[in-house]
């Protein structure tokens, strides 16, 4: 989430700029900017010891976005303001200024939606202050050498895609695997308005999840519904952090695998803190004395900031976790200027943290060495990475950071410019950088949310997504303003694994990792701004991969392609290859039938006292599909003991119900892959209804899809034998009149929850496996 609170304008000027040369130069400017052309040059003298240049911007209408960039003597672009809306500031310092003629440009954000020109006035002053160590300064990077890359295509094998929430949908979302075990969250925001975000857990590595939440909401108290992240440690205890209200940071912390949490609501209380991260170094014992929890985030138009924690020591302690200082050996002063900044890495290599950010035309790279049980006092420098090659910077949203089991370093971006994902890496613990290598390849022609991971010495993964067209991603159509133009630019999963990545002879791998398309037209990268341009940020800011035990990469992702155009949220495992810890996977395609684990159908699954009972006529052991005749889907779906169809304890209503995506059209005649569904429902445990239909979506405001529901639209023929479910569908006209159903079932997923009416919040019981199906082939078998 990119967050700028207009009325902190200025305060990085007040806070870094305490006074000036006598006759510095300084005065003001205006100008009008068009969507497409950018205002005149303002000249900027500079003498000699001269260290700081600061610039404000304001559009005279304060929703038009608007950017303001700061070129040296030589034309070279050192610094890119670009928060939201208006105003801009820049504050630039070096103790080393060169001498001469700046200029600074406002220019219009891309993807604006205001057709006029406009007007806009600013400021601009030099200063001598001196420069504070680390404050916004950075140096050195370079001298690396330059890469030789080999390219070559992915022969990775991915899964069918998972449903990780049939009905909430979700921006954002990260992912985290407990090592050693097959335990697997991920959390994400629902949005401010609503005040909640979320945490699903899996217990078999990923297969099904489950909120964690006995009443199907957030799993500590509100508010919050902004950035997320969570984290654990060697003692197993587990870290929420929210952003609340978006002015302030909660941390909540788990000692019981989410059954609790444990909240301070004002853990980290600044004007505007935006974006923020976790890391965790576990120390050299086992124990938890020595744990350390780091957390990121920068303030808006202030600086960046590392804070830290120690670890739980279990439920009654009240400081782990939950109350947090100031890390840096320079507090209160920010570590850097304001930025958009990558996920925080701590390496136990090296006993480093590294935090990337943009900065202009290239990262910046902060770094602080920990000694062993350090907590505060961390000195922390600033390092440049090289240029980014393609005539932008790094500002599509976040760059990425991870590191590797060697010690080395990878930084990676999306050029604002050319739109393709480079990568530098580093052998000294990020003090000089390779130059920049291209990742991308055709058609991943134009990239957006970028993330890493790394693995074995020598092993970096990269996902992101791409579509072929090629344009800026804020001006392609809209689908809220223009369905069928949008569905005709599509976006789909890709990975790149690349071996030797340290090395100056790097192999890349790119392929996709989604077998469908993934999301259509415009992904707006102006953060909450999209809200004031009305641009297209059903996504919200990125996605996330991360590895499992074996190494398998796993993503989690939305996926907005259904009639609804909502963050429907996914997870995509690595089924076949090489992982990133050098092991070989062979596991199988999933496919009909899908068997399912008895005994983990609890309702519910968390809660302050525990989980609640297996509802075994609601614990699902299979599910098949089959061609009942060349037209007829039959779905069937069984259970453990279906001797009593009562629903789940709080609900009215019990519900069996297989769900899936297939191609179709929108509610506008747009192509959508639309969800469907086959179901049976029992009142109060009578006979069951049986059903089919097409989900709808109840909205917090129009067009911002929430909770898909699931109402018995259609009804058709089924039949209960024994404890398995069974009920055929006419393709054509059997799940809504005129709606076309593509050849091939994605994602096929078998779910049991409790209702009370089609549009509430289902009590989440069980859900089977995803797999794939496709139509037509052999038919005819016995319908029980």
């Amino acid at each position: 989430m990119r967050l700028k609170l207009l009325a902190l304008a200025g305060v990085a000027t007040a806070f870094l700029v305490a006074s000036g040369t006598a006759g510095a130069d300084s005065g003001a400017f205006s100008g009008s900017i068009t969507p497409t052309a950018c205002g005149p040059l303002q000249p900027i003298t500079v003498v000699a010891g001269e260290t700081t240049i600061t610039a404000v911007a304001t559009a005279t209408v304060a929703a038009n976005d608007i950017t303001l960039d700061l070129y040296d003597p030589g034309g070279a672009l050192k610094s890119h303001g670009d928060t939201l809306t208006s105003p801009e500031e820049i504050v630039y310092q070096s103790p080393d200024l060169t001498p001469g003629v700046w200029n600074v440009q406002v220019c219009p954000f891309a993807g604006g939606v205001v057709a006029q020109p406009y007007t806009y006035t600013g400021t601009y002053a030099t200063s001598d202050v001196p420069v504070v160590d680390g404050v916004p300064g950075s140096g050195g990077g370079g001298g690396g050498g330059t890469p030789t890359p080999r390219y070559v295509v992915g022969k990775l094998v991915f899964s069918p895609a998972t449903v990780v929430d049939a009905q909430r949908t979700e921006g954002e979302p990260l992912n985290f695997l407990d090592p050693g075990t097959d335990q697997y969250w991920e959390s994400g925001p629902w949005g401010t308005t609503t005040q909640n975000s979320f945490i699903h857990r899996s217990t078999d590595n990923g297969l099904e999840f489950h909120i964690d939440s006995p009443v199907g909401l957030r799993p500590d108290l509100p508010p919050g519904g902004g950035d997320t992240d969570i984290a654990v440690d060697d003692q197993g205890a587990h870290y929420f952090v929210d952003l609340e209200g978006l002015v302030n940071l909660g941390t909540a912390v788990s000692n019981d695998d989410g059954d609790n949490w444990r909240k301070n609501p004002v853990a980290v209380q600044n004007a505007a803190v935006d974006r923020q991260w976790y890391a965790v170094d576990n120390g050299p014992t086992g124990a938890s004395v020595d744990n350390t929890v780091f957390l990121a985030f920068h303030e808006s138009a202030v600086g960046t900031y590392i804070y830290s924690t120690p670890g739980s020591t279990g439920p009654t302690d009240p400081v782990g976790g939950l109350v947090w200082q100031n890390a840096s050996a320079n507090a209160p002063m920010p570590l850097a200027a304001d930025a958009t900044c990558a996920q925080i890495r701590f390496d136990k290599v090296t006993r480093n943290l590294y935090y990337a950010c943009n900065e202009g035309t290239h990262v910046r790279l902060t770094i602080g060495h920990v000694a062993s049980g350090q907590r505060t006092g961390i000195v922390f420098h600033n390092v440049t990475l090289p240029e980014s090659p393609g005539g932008g910077g790094p500002g599509h949203l976040f760059p990425a950071l991870a590191t590797d089991s060697g010690g080395n370093v990878y930084a990676a971006w999306i050029d604002t410019n050319d739109n393709n994902v480079y990568y530098s890496s580093s052998t000294d613990q990020g003090e000089s950088w390779t130059t920049p290598v291209r990742v991308t390849m055709p058609p991943a022609s134009t990239a957006e949310f970028l993330w890493a991971q790394a693995g074995t010495a020598g092993t970096l993964a990269l996902a992101w997504y791409a579509t072929d067209a090629q344009g800026q991603p804020d001006s392609f159509p809209n689908w809220a303003d223009d369905p069928v133009g949008a569905t005709g630019i599509k976006w789909w999963g890709y990975e790149a694994t690349i071996t030797n990545a340290a090395s100056l002879s790097p192999t890349i791998a790119q392929q996709r990792f989604t077998e469908k398309p993934m999301h259509y037209g415009q992904i707006c990268n102006q953060g909450i701004g999209c809200t004031v341009s009305s641009g297209d940020r059903t996504m919200a800011d990125y996605f996330a991969l991360n590895f499992d035990r074996r190494g398998a990469i796993r993503f989690v992702y939305n996926d907005t392609t259904t009639q609804h155009h909502g963050a429907h949220l996914y997870e995509v495992r690595q089924l076949q290859g090489k992982t990133a810890t050098g092991k070989s996977l062979k596991d199988a395609v999933p496919k009909t039938p899908m068997t399912d684990a008895t005994g983990d159908a609890q309702w519910p699954h968390y809660s302050p006292t525990g989980a609640g009972a297996n509802q075994p006529q609601l614990d699902l052991t299979k599910v098949a599909l089959s061609m009942a005749s060349p037209s007829t889907l039959r779905v069937k779906m069984t259970v453990a003991n279906l001797s009593g169809m009562l629903p789940p304890p709080g609900k009215a209503k019990a519900v069996w119900l297989t769900r899936f995506q297939a191609l179709s059209t929108g509610n506008s005649g747009e192509e959508a892959y639309r969800i469907f569904y086959v179901g049976a429902e029992s009142t109060g445990g009578l006979a069951p209804q049986f059903f089919a239909g097409s989900t709808t979506c109840t909205d917090t405001t129009p067009g911002n899809c929430k909770v898909v529901n699931y109402p018995a639209t259609m009804a058709v023929q089924g039949r209960v034998c024994g404890n398995t479910i069974s009920i055929d569908v006419p393709r054509d006209g059997g799940f809504g009149v005129g709606i076309p159903v593509g050849n091939t079932l994605y994602s096929v997923t078998a779910l049991t929850f409790g209702r009370d009416d089609p549009n509430d919040l289902y009590a989440d019981v069980d859900a089977t496996h995803a797999f794939d199906f496709a139509l037509g082939g052999a038919s005819g078998g016995s319908a029980c």
